[in-house]
């Protein structure tokens, strides 16, 4: 992309600055990277030696991850698979990532496909949040992808001006049967959960009386006393 909106003087002036439009786009094409697998990806910003997005093709999604987040999110994570074949409508395709009981991270990454498109899903957000923030540490917060696969017309896609927020037929049902299974599948993390040791060296510190401390020898007129 150059030259955007180049003959658009007022709209050009409208965007923000271009760290904050290049965080979006990296943030944007890493999201299409872990879900298109087949394809491959690179982002390297203007005048940067290294690419900030560099996928390859793969048949795993999961070595998709691995290339784009990094290996610290890969080996933290847990496949999680949810259907449902309900004759009364609620027909829905689950499949994804969750983070385990050793992810820590201080901000939740929700990558969210319905119907191969990148969307939103606050409701859903919201419902993953609460399981984990009840079964997990408070400052743990998850990574999840999922690719959510239904019929077309039970997706309404007209709830937001941007159509990235979504809404579902059945959204209670479907959000609870996943909900349930995230939560299974961290209780069942959390019995196996590892933690790292460091050796640590102790140091023996000489203390002196509180009758020496309190004794404080007369300073010299004109010059000021130390802060202790």
């Amino acid at each position: 992309v150059e030259n955007l909106f180049y003959n658009m003087t007022a709209r050009r002036k409208t965007l923000q600055n271009s760290a904050d439009d290049y965080g979006k786009i990296v943030d944007l094409l890493s999201r299409m990277a872990i879900h298109h697998n087949n394809v491959s990806f690179s982002c390297r910003k203007h005048g940067a030696v290294k690419a900030d997005v560099h996928s390859v093709m793969s048949p795993s999604r999961l070595d998709s991850i691995r290339s784009v987040y990094g290996v610290s999110v890969a080996k933290n994570l847990m496949k999680v698979e949810v259907s449902s074949c309900d004759p009364s409508g609620c027909t829905f395709d689950m499949e994804g990532f969750i983070s385990n009981s050793n992810y820590v991270s201080k901000k939740t990454i929700l990558v969210l496909f319905i119907n191969d498109r990148l969307v939103e899903c606050s409701a859903l957000k919201r419902a993953i949040e609460i399981v984990y923030a009840a079964t997990l540490p408070k400052a743990s917060k998850p990574f999840v992808y999922m690719s959510i696969n239904l019929p077309r017309e039970h997706v309404d896609i007209n709830i937001h001006p941007t159509k990235k927020e979504v809404s579902l037929l059945n959204q209670e049902i479907i959000i609870e049967m996943i909900q349930s299974e995230v939560e299974v599948k961290l209780r069942n993390a959390n019995d196996t959960r590892t933690f790292q040791e460091q050796k640590v060296e102790y140091i023996q510190s000489t203390l002196t009386s509180p009758r020496s401390d309190s004794t404080v020898s007369p300073k010299p007129s004109g010059q000021k006393a130390q802060k202790v």
